[in-house]
């Protein structure tokens, strides 16, 4: 299916993660113009780079952004819109699982997966959505995660955080829509990531199987449920859904 997104200019916040770069990659094959926003890992982004034909090449931008820095963002902003003019996509995936007992956690753990996998993403989307609203026009597609549905030990707070996103996504959805800008966001399983690693390893041995696909997901498959919701073509009348890609875990 041809989900017109050649030349679309896409902005992809924690580009250099394991879903982040499986966005990356999915994006440049469909031919938008991807600007990856890393914070220090550029060289995960410079190893993507090797892999991609010149064409593909071409149309990979890497901005440096750190979320907790207001000026930052409106330096990557203003930087992206220089270069191109406009922002079509934003694809917030940037974020931080800290998988620890709630009573344990200090006042600063809190206070970061609070910021890293909220505020400073909602901060950041109302920079890119005032870009959005002057062109009438945009898709916004936020990455949450099962825990915002399904309950789990140890990341009380992240859980929390990720619930605040699916929220967000809803009532932004309800807000901007009649401006012509989409909001979904997507909410992945259990994905094999560098991020997901101590939890695959320290959860239930027969979680697996509670699951009707009983195996953890595989960051494309995320990639492309986040290509399918901001695409026009695709995903024209669908704003405020948040759409688990779990294997059925949240069944």
């Amino acid at each position: 299916m041809n989900l017109d997104l050649k030349d679309k200019v896409v902005c992809i916040t924690g580009a250099s993660g394991g879903i982040g770069l499986a966005l990356v990659r999915a994006f440049l094959e469909e031919g938008a113009i991807v600007c990856a926003m890393y914070h220090r890992n550029l060289s995960a982004l410079d190893a993507l780079r090797s892999e991609l034909s010149t064409a593909q090449q071409s149309q990979l931008n890497p901005y440096r952004l750190d979320l907790q820095d207001n000026d930052s963002h409106k330096t990557a902003i203003a930087a992206i819109c220089s270069a191109h003019q406009r922002i079509d996509i934003l694809v917030n995936c940037a974020g931080s699982a800290l998988e620890k007992p709630f009573l344990l956690l200090t006042p600063e753990e809190i206070a970061q997966q609070v910021t890293t996998n909220f505020s400073q993403q909602a901060l950041f989307t109302q920079q890119v959505a005032k870009i959005m609203l002057a062109q009438r026009k945009g898709s916004i597609v936020n990455v949450s995660s099962l825990l915002a549905k399904r309950l789990g030990r140890g990341v009380a707070v992240y859980a929390a955080a990720k619930a605040a996103i699916d929220r967000f996504t809803q009532t932004l959805a309800l807000e901007v829509g009649k401006k012509g800008i989409r909001v979904n966001s997507v909410n992945p399983g259990l994905i094999a990531t560098k991020m997901s690693k101590n939890i695959l390893a320290n959860m239930p041995p027969d979680l697996m199987n509670m699951s009707p696909i009983s195996r953890p997901g595989r960051p494309e498959e995320i990639a492309n449920a986040v290509l399918f919701l901001a695409s026009d073509r695709a995903a024209s009348y669908i704003t405020g859904v948040c759409l688990s890609v779990d294997g059925g875990l949240s069944i």
